[in-house]
């Protein structure tokens, strides 16, 4: 090989390499915004989930808040049954938080951002 092909050689080697490089930036690029979107689907989705249970127990909670109240014969008392209840459930809720939600979150989020990952070397192997 003379200096020329060399030169040419490395050169092309040089844009091969660049170009890998873009093209291994711009796949990173995609999963992560693919990986983005789907967390960001999944807390739509959860939100609006919430929202939906929050009113069918607000509903809820009024029915057995009037139930107990005519059962009682007293306003105060149904409600304060009632009341009670949800203290009672944010109490527990209080308690178990981090073996309820903070680590089953954290779990789905880890998941979702490793499952990409995992079904890649699925592929190469």
């Amino acid at each position: 090989m003379n200096d020329p092909d060399k030169s040419r050689f490395f050169a092309d080697l040089r844009d091969l390499l660049v170009d890998y490089i873009q093209n291994r930036l711009d796949l990173t690029r995609a999963i992560a915004f693919e990986k983005i979107a789907r967390i960001v689907a999944y807390l739509v989705i959860g939100v609006i989930l919430a929202l939906l249970f929050f009113f069918g127990l607000l509903f809820l909670s009024f029915m057995l808040g009037f139930y107990l109240s005519d059962l009682l014969h007293s306003q105060l008392a149904g409600f304060a049954i009632v009341a009670g209840l949800y203290f009672l459930a944010l109490a527990i809720v209080f308690v178990f938080r981090e073996k309820l939600f903070a680590r089953t979150i954290v779990d789905s989020i880890i998941r979702i951002l490793y499952e990409r990952q995992q079904t890649d070397e699925d592929e190469e192997a």
